[in-house]
């Protein structure tokens, strides 16, 4: 059987088809931004390199400057434990979209990506929610 993502969602938020992304859902808002997720995960029980908060820190970084916000600014990055293991993240700003917070969550063999992608500044209460979604986001 396949692993399945576990999301705890928040009220108000609900599912919405993107085809880019292997779940994606979008609060209830008058703000056009949606919580998208994929997931990798290791179909073999090979040893990996170590993976570490600053490479998934890394890892972030170049997500949204290869798919997010390419003329944009990284204004913060956060890095810890979540319920999936590990995490990484960093938040960028710029004209289009207007704000992107990528995660990338790891449990040292697979991977769980997370991006929040705002095309307005974003409502605080609204970024708060999709950081606890994404933090608390499973495998199974």
């Amino acid at each position: 059987m396949e692993p399945q993502l576990k999301i705890k969602l928040k009220h108000g938020w609900s599912p919405v088809k993107n085809v880019n992304a292997y779940m994606c859902f979008r609060a209830a808002s008058a703000n056009p931004s949606e919580l998208q997720f994929s997931l990798a995960v290791r179909k073999t029980d090979r040893p990996i390199v170590v993976v570490t908060e600053e490479s998934l820190i890394g890892l972030c970084r170049r997500m949204h400057t290869t798919r997010g916000v390419p003329s944009g600014r990284e204004v913060s990055s956060q890095s810890g434990k979540c319920d999936f293991g590990i995490f990484g993240t960093v938040v960028a700003c710029g004209e289009s979209p207007a704000r992107i917070q990528v995660w990338m969550l790891s449990n040292g063999r697979d991977f769980i990506l997370v991006t929040h992608t705002c095309e307005k500044i974003p409502d605080p209460a609204e970024v708060k929610e999709a950081n606890e979604i994404a933090l608390m986001t499973r495998c199974e």
